[in-house]
């Protein structure tokens, strides 16, 4: 029987779900999923989905992963709606700072790029952090591998500010493989930032 692979870290629900449930469906009767996730939400959200269509996870944990182990029996129920069983953690409390150009204001192009620097610079001194520094469209360049401001969204990040980096610009703009810092992340992901953040400031 064919071992099934589902890698959901660094995915936030309903992401998670939405894969396993699709490969539970393209899945024959006996074979063997396992899962594959790095939150507890979506931990559970998972495995309460599963449970409730009569399947039966062995659940186990090293290295920071969450580790989903099943089988899909013989008369497993039609797999109704994931999405249904997405509970989200809001955002913890800040600002959500948004990045969408390569620059700061609008007139001098390089003295755009220097007050950008010097924002993203100064956010580690700001109180409260931002909960969230989100860089899509042209904004994904200051997160490109050799961009001076890098270390400072990395000082960011390991001070527990999350930096999420629109996946459909790095592959618009072909940086695939160039984002050292943050997260590669989704417009589902940045949307729920947006909409859940008591404020947002576009730099």
């Amino acid at each position: 029987m064919k071992d099934h692979t589902v890698d959901a870290r660094g995915l936030r629900c309903p992401q998670p779900l939405m894969l396993a449930k699709k490969a539970l469906e393209e899945m024959a009767e006996g074979e063997h999923l396992r899962v594959l996730i790095d939150n507890e939400i979506s931990r559970d959200n998972v495995i309460r989905f599963l449970r409730d269509h009569g399947l039966a996870p062995v659940l186990s944990f090293a290295d920071g992963v969450h580790v989903l182990d099943l089988d899909k029996l013989a008369g497993t129920a039609t797999l109704g709606d994931a999405t249904a069983y997405c509970s989200i953690e809001k955002p913890p409390a800040g600002p959500v700072i948004v990045i969408n150009q390569h620059g700061m204001g609008s007139g001098s192009e390089e003295l755009g790029k220097i007050l950008l620097q010097a924002c993203i610079n100064t956010l580690k001194d700001v109180s409260p952090l931002p909960a969230a520094v989100i860089c899509y469209n042209a904004g994904i360049f200051v997160a490109v591998e050799g961009a001076p401001t890098v270390p400072a969204l990395a000082a960011l990040v390991e001070l527990g500010v999350t930096v999420l980096v629109c996946g459909t610009c790095v592959d618009y703009f072909d940086k695939k493989g160039r984002i050292p810092v943050g997260t590669i992340s989704n417009m589902y992901e940045i949307l729920r930032y947006l909409s859940t953040s008591e404020r947002v400031v576009t730099l």
